[in-house]
This record gives C-alpha cells, structure tokens and sequence, in this order.
C-alpha cells in the first residue's frame, strides 16, 4: 500500500511542477496565400502563445479583412524549452490551378536537435499545408534560422 502512495504522491508532484515553455508560427491567409505570420516564443504554454501572435497580427491590421481570412492558423508549434527554429517561405505558381496566380506559402519547423531537422520539419510542414508545392521544383527562401 505504501508504494502506491508513494508513486502516486510522486505524479502528483510531476504533473503539478508542469512549467510550459515553447515556440509558435501563426499566419494570416487570404484564399489560401500568407500574408503575413508572427513567430514567438517564450514561457508561456504554446495556446497562450497563439493567442498573443493574433493580436499581434489583428494590430498589423489582419483582424477583420474580408471573408476568407484566417488568422487562427497555426503553421507549426513546439513545446520545447530550447530547440531549434526554421522558418521558410516559397513563392510559385500552383500549375493545375485554373487561376494561375503567385501564391506565397510558409513553413515552420521545430527540432530538439539540429537546424537541419528544424529545416527538413519547416519542409514537411509546407508540404503538409500545400499540396501542390513541391520542394524540388519551386524554389524556398530561409526566412529565420535560430536557437529559442
């Protein structure tokens, strides 16, 4: 009975001791393209994150533009209290689209171990969020590369 207690007194202990801590990439759409985006992060738990990146983003003017915006579109989130952070951006022309119009997409990836990983995550995350962008034929640019 004593070791019952005591493992549960020890969860007790973890899961009331949670200090939360991570990073965040929000973006503003408009019919599917990035306007804009806020990357943040701090100590605060990744929703209270989000929450300052769209006000951040309704100061920018974002907050009431037309039907079709998006500002509660988490691009990627970590909960990492260091880590590393990418950040990418492509501009292409989606071809089997019967409006052929730049679209601009971004990427953000997270990872514990490396810029590389966080690179190859911020890939993965702009695919994910856009079908028809294909990293070997439209071209991306690094927008943020650091250490959180």
């Amino acid at each position: 009975m004593t070791k019952v207690t005591t493992l549960v007194v020890f969860l007790l202990m973890l899961a009331s001791g949670q200090a939360w801590s991570g990073a965040i990439c929000v973006v503003a759409l408009w019919k599917g393209s990035v306007l804009d985006y806020v990357y943040l992060t701090g100590d605060q738990h990744p929703h209270e994150l989000q929450a300052e990146a769209e006000a951040e983003l309704a100061k920018r003017g974002y907050d009431d533009y037309d039907r079709g915006l998006d500002i509660r579109h988490a691009r990627g989130q970590s909960y990492l209290k260091h880590g590393y952070a990418v950040i990418i951006e492509s501009k292409y022309i989606p071809p089997y689209r019967k409006v052929q119009k730049e679209r601009r997409s971004i990427g953000c990836g997270f990872s514990a171990k490396s810029l590389n990983d966080a690179l190859w995550d911020a890939i993965h995350d702009l695919q994910a969020h856009d079908w028809s962008w294909v990293p070997d034929r439209d071209e991306y640019t690094v927008l943020k590369k650091e250490r959180f």
